[in-house]
């Protein structure tokens, strides 16, 4: 997901009226369910339906994919996880004007972690979380263009928005030390890559898991799931926790994994500020915070 622009607007079928005759017609074992709020995320729409379900539409085109991405793996994958996430109770196809499949899908409560950030407590059980995740990937695991690559091809774009970052300082006068992260990003370049492909999230920013008033409350959001190196998911956790709370989740992750090692560590921190120094361009304040916690989270405000 790329945070320097707005979410494209959704199909114009998507409403309330459009949800209820589709579940009327296709899934009526739902329908005297009542249909609850609209939640407008970058790839999908939700309604919340009953107290422990939610109708997922894709808002556009390209979503679709993500949608069905979702479907295929994560019913395969999540047999070991024991972290909340969602699960998928019914699959929908196009109707009454919405022309794309759709999915009800079960409702895990909780704020998103970019509106209430997790606390340092939290941190080991994210890293236990990701470990879970993060079992080999096979040969047809997606690709994901902005994660399943090798560090060398953020350059160009990581180095233009750190100079952005440091020029435009935060939303509440914060000012990125440029050195600091030039020089971390040129360690993260040097480090070893990583050896094995696994499972990753690869979209694990605050939008995308719950808090609990700041303990970890789950992941959602599984449409951008690909091989990825591990130390991808790992490098997201600066934009959900502090510097304690990534220490806890490294860890963690690292005794259920034992993949911890300097290498590791500076691949993650470099994906840590290369996602960073995107959601700093993000017009919305929310994601603006989050971009400034993650870089305070990686040591690299004056």
């Amino acid at each position: 997901m790329s945070f320097d622009t707005v979410p494209p607007p959704a199909h114009p079928s998507i409403s309330e009226e459009t949800v209820v005759a589709l579940l009327a017609d296709q899934h009526p074992e739902y329908s005297d369910l009542p249909l609850g709020p609209r939640f407008d995320g970058w790839d999908c729409a939700m309604f919340r339906l009953g107290d422990g379900l939610a109708a997922r539409l894709p808002r556009t085109q390209a979503a679709v994919t993500f949608l069905q991405t979702e479907m295929h793996w994560v019913p395969q994958l999540s047999r070991g996880w024991d972290f909340p996430s969602p699960e998928f109770t019914a699959h929908g196809q196009p109707g009454h004007g919405y022309p794309w499949p759709w999915a009800v899908i079960t409702w895990i409560p909780g704020d998103t972690a970019d509106e209430v950030p997790l606390a340092a407590h939290a941190g080991a059980d994210v890293g236990r979380a990701l470990a879970q995740v993060h079992v080999e990937a096979p040969a047809d695991a997606p690709f994901n263009i902005e994660q399943s690559i090798p560090m060398a091809d953020r350059s160009e774009k990581t180095l233009e928005r750190v100079l952005k970052a440091y020029s435009s300082g935060g939303p509440h006068g914060e000012r990125l030390d440029v050195d600091a992260a030039m020089t971390l990003w040129e360690q993260a370049l040097a480090a070893p890559s990583n050896t094995e492909w696994v499972w990753s999230h690869a979209d694990l920013h605050g939008a995308n898991v719950l808090s609990h008033d700041g303990a970890f409350g789950g992941i959602f959001d599984w449409g951008s799931m690909a091989m990825c190196d591990p130390a991808v998911d790992v490098g997201f956790t600066h934009s959900l926790l502090p510097a304690q709370g990534v220490d806890a989740a490294l860890a963690a992750y690292d005794d259920a994994t034992g993949r911890v090692d300097d290498a590791f560590v500076a691949r993650a921190r470099g994906i840590g500020l290369s996602k960073a120094v995107g959601m700093a361009l993000s017009p919305r304040e929310v994601t603006q915070r989050m971009a400034w916690r993650t870089l305070e989270a990686l040591g690299l405000l004056h």
